[in-house]
């Protein structure tokens, strides 16, 4: 059964991670997802962590896509998007606020060509204010956003999140702003702009810590936890490795000692209740941290979940990739990939019991589909070898 974005097409010209990752989800979901690049090298993200002949990082963003080849410093190839335009539901792109603008490809152009039109834009840094017109990546818009300054330990330096967190939910928040679009367009029957930024993305996924900065709590480094959580919600080390608990509150503390094997502390006036607790949490954790240390992560979470506390094990990526929840649940499955053969990679995190997407093995060689997309859009195999000859396609 078809997807639930089946019939969608995106007209997708964006690059690296945010704008890509984002497509990526509308073609999970099952849209015709049209990726057009400049030809000879197509979006730089294809040359990034190359194993096999294959790019990890244009796997993980592009599989399930076509391939175009499309010159936009080239006429012709500004004219064959405007002859693709009104074909297609969604155009979305993360180039700097003005570019496609200037070639005459923004959105009051593409919006006369069709109306219904989704224009999507993601930008680094929002399409208004000082900073609009210059680059950024994942890095920058942490470190502006203030999310590095809550990153690390209290005297330490400022770091960065481990992963590309800022591109991911710049890219979640594109994708969800197409999808609301279309859902709109289908009440009103008109198209729109909808624009987001990383940026902004990275503000937004800080809401409650920022709100809380803003109504008077001082700022601190989360270290181990959290900077604004009055509870246990803190990494400890075991004998082999690191464990998480989290969210221990009043109901969960009695149990929580006889887990730990520290029955005392469910009297101990310091920490009697939440409340003193929270007062207290850097004594307590002094004496957590030494409990922890006299038993591996596997014995941890057994007899944590045995007492029904929230805990995980600080996994690697070997370990991620064996977890039996990521695999019965598909997160991490496995497809036949044309050129590497068998391989794992990474699914989604949703599912639809009536429209089920389904994960594609492969991102497309640049240009793959260009003639493919180009007969579809009713050009004629005379006006595809004129393009090429003119370096348009």
């Amino acid at each position: 059964m078809a997807g639930p974005l089946s019939g969608v097409r995106v007209l997708d010209f964006t690059v690296f991670q945010q704008g890509p990752q984002a497509t990526l989800v509308m073609a999970d979901k099952g849209a015709d997802v049209i990726k057009l690049e400049p030809p000879g090298f197509g979006d730089l993200g294809r040359f990034l962590q190359i194993h096999g002949g294959v790019s990890a990082y244009h796997l993980a963003h592009n599989r399930g896509k076509r391939s175009v080849t499309v010159n936009l410093k080239n006429e012709a190839g500004i004219e064959l998007v405007r002859r693709l335009a009104p074909g297609a539901d969604v155009f979305v792109h993360n180039f700097r606020p003005g570019v496609m603008e200037r070639l005459g490809l923004g959105y009051d152009d593409v919006r006369k060509l069709n109306e219904r039109i989704i224009y999507a834009h993601a930008s680094g840094w929002g399409a208004r204010g000082p900073k609009a017109t210059h680059p950024a990546f994942d890095i920058a818009a942490q470190a502006r956003a203030g999310l590095m300054s809550m990153t690390g330990e209290e005297d330490g330096p400022p770091f960065p999140a481990g992963v590309a967190i800022a591109d991911y939910i710049g890219a979640m928040n594109l994708a969800m702003a197409v999808i609301a679009a279309l859902y709109a367009r289908e009440r009103t029957g008109f198209g729109q702009k909808v624009e987001t930024s990383l940026f902004g993305s990275q503000i937004a996924a800080q809401a409650w810590e920022l709100q809380t900065y803003i109504m008077g709590r001082r700022r601190r480094k989360s270290g181990r936890g959290h900077a604004y959580l009055p509870t246990i919600w803190r990494t400890f080390r075991t004998a082999d490795g690191w464990a998480v608990v989290g969210g221990v509150g009043d109901d969960r503390w009695p149990a929580f000692c006889a887990a730990v094997g520290m029955p005392e502390l469910e009297q101990d006036e310091r920490f009697a209740n939440g409340l003193a607790r929270a007062n207290n949490l850097a004594e307590l954790y002094a004496l957590l941290d030494d409990r922890f240390a006299s038993k591996t992560t596997a014995e941890w979470i057994a007899v944590l979940e045995a007492h029904d506390m929230i805990c995980a094990p600080v996994q690697d990526y070997e370990q991620l990739l064996a977890d039996p929840q990521a695999l019965e649940n598909e997160y991490i499955l496995e497809r036949e990939h044309p050129s590497a053969g068998r391989l794992p990679v990474v699914g989604f995190p949703w599912r639809f019991s009536e429209t089920p997407a389904d994960v594609a093995p492969a991102a497309p060689e640049l240009g793959q589909h260009t003639e493919e997309v180009l007969l579809e859009a009713g050009l004629s195999w005379d006006e595809i070898t004129a393009l090429r000859e003119r370096g348009a396609i």
